[in-house]
């Protein structure tokens, strides 16, 4: 009643009636009937046995106005539906061992049913959720959702919860479908991704190789298949990418080391490296939980990396508490100190390496470096990318800017955070907040981020509308979980509709 706004005047089954018949025809015989004696209610007419839900179920629904103007609900079926409606795939075997027969009548179930398909589907999703509540999410949806019946232009009948939109629709194709979806025509009409479907829909799916499913489809779709899919293609893109990221360090680590660098290499030693397969090696050597040295050890187990030091006393460090991962000092002009220079003078800049990262070859004297736009905190996990002439800028390995240097390995460099804990600095990250547009609402966000002890840098409308302003402020915080407590207590205010980081 809630749902749907209704009075208990407008409950349609207070009181129901189920008609059990032989036959299909006696199904339609007998709604002859009862739609020649009583006036149906319009839009409360289901046909299940034209085309039967997902789980077989088959029935004829109908609501009438009855006596004294009561609604009434019926439900008209066969025998043998009626078993699969009240024991579901288990019919097959109860109907088994009572010989088929049910309230003394033999009735046996199709053998062509779709019960145990639908099963299949169910115990898929069950394989593909990465948690329990997952899998009960997908199969409440399959189960207690109206559904709308759509076409492919083959003709080909799908089922879908009601509120389905293309991407679902494609994922129900097939999982391949879904992830190379670029869009869709819906009767012939080239219409949004998000557009809901309507029973009797023909929907054709626009593909392209070069698509990836943006993780923001996941808030789009109501089907589990589409959901669990669009999850898996999310993290095989960030794994793609740590992967490419990994390979790139290691080429630079095996060929410093004097030595050849395969992925088949890696094979035979996956079990020194407590990996499942070579990609998994690869991402995590570029999300930093595997060392590039570990892995030349694992290869060849006689190799000793001379240039590897004892580490000095005093700690080295640079700009922004950045140290290069090959023990170089990044600065900018006019901050170096006696420290700094007196590990400048000591360390060789081409060959010096810590802890198996990558140096900088053929760079001498200070490098400035500086952050990307977007910027980047602590917690974060941090690439380097060297521009000749200019230096060294640092982008978050989250940044879609990155993408640009995909073809040139040789300008990556390995760098990481080395905070000290007495060390209080800022860091840059740039942030979206979408807000009300209404007096005291730039003031009530700048009291919440100054709560915060975090500091504005800059500020940008990025986009004004009579209702709402979209902000863009570049700030400056500690560290990464200062940034995500910031971020949760600016969507807590009223009249912030949404607050999240900017990548690139």
């Amino acid at each position: 009643m809630e749902t749907k706004a209704l009075s208990f005047e407008q409950l349609s089954d207070i009181f129901g009636f189920r008609v059990l018949v032989d036959s299909i025809e006696d199904c339609y015989r007998a709604l002859g009937v009862i739609h020649s004696t009583w006036s149906m209610v319009p839009g409360r007419f289901k046909d299940y046995i034209s085309t039967p839900k997902q789980n077989d179920y088959r029935s004829i629904h109908t609501t009438i106005v009855g006596p004294s103007r009561q609604r009434v609900e019926l439900q008209i079926r066969t025998y043998d539906m009626h078993g699969i409606a009240e024991y579901g795939v288990a019919a097959h075997s109860i109907y088994k061992d009572f010989g088929g027969k049910v309230n003394g009548a033999d009735h046996r179930i199709s053998r062509d049913t779709n019960a145990y398909a639908w099963l299949r589907r169910t115990i898929e999703a069950l394989s593909e959720g990465d948690t329990p509540e997952d899998f009960l999410e997908n199969t409440k949806l399959e189960l207690f959702q109206d559904q709308v019946f759509c076409f492919t232009p083959k003709g080909r009948l799908i089922a879908l919860p009601r509120g389905a939109t293309p991407i679902d629709f494609a994922y129900a194709v097939h999982t391949e479908v879904g992830d190379t979806c670029v869009g869709a025509k819906v009767n012939g009409r080239i219409m949004p991704l998000m557009t809901e479907l309507k029973n009797g829909d023909e929907v054709e799916i626009i593909r392209s190789k070069a698509q990836v499913p943006p993780a923001a489809w996941e808030s789009v779709v109501v089907t589990g298949k589409a959901r669990a899919a669009i999850r898996r293609a999310t993290r095989n893109a960030i794994r793609k990418q740590y992967s490419g990221l990994g390979a790139r360090i290691l080429e630079r680590a095996f060929e410093r080391a004097g030595k050849s660098f395969s992925r088949d290499g890696l094979k035979p030693v996956l079990h020194r490296l407590g990996r499942q397969d070579v990609e998994d090696v690869l991402a995590a050597v570029g999300r930093g939980e595997l060392s590039s040295q570990d892995v030349v050890r694992a290869v060849f187990p006689d190799y000793k990396d001379e240039r590897v030091t004892q580490a000095p006393k005093e700690r080295e460090e640079g700009w922004f508490n950045l140290r290069n991962a090959a023990g170089m000092l990044f600065q900018i002009p006019g901050r170096s100190s006696r420290k700094a220079k007196r590990a400048k003078e000591s360390a060789a800049p081409s060959d010096k390496g810590v802890g198996g990262a990558l140096p900088i070859r053929g760079v001498s004297g200070d490098l400035p470096v500086s952050f990307a736009p977007e910027g980047a905190v602590p917690g974060d996990r941090i690439v380097g990318i060297l521009h000749p002439g200019s230096g060294i800028t640092i982008y978050p390995i989250q940044s879609p800017a990155l993408t640009a240097f995909d073809d040139q390995p040789e300008r990556w460099i390995d760098v990481r955070w080395d905070i000290d804990e007495n060390t209080k600095e800022r860091f840059p990250v740039r942030m979206s907040v979408t807000a009300i547009n209404e007096p005291g609402s730039l003031a009530e966000i700048a009291q919440v981020i100054a709560s915060n002890d975090a500091n504005i840098h800059t500020l940008a409308m990025e986009r004004t509308a009579p209702d709402f302003t979209e902000m863009l402020f570049d700030l400056e915080v500690w560290d990464l979980k200062h940034l995500t407590r910031l971020v949760s207590q600016l969507k807590e205010i009223s009249c912030v509709s949404d607050a999240h980081r900017v990548n690139g």
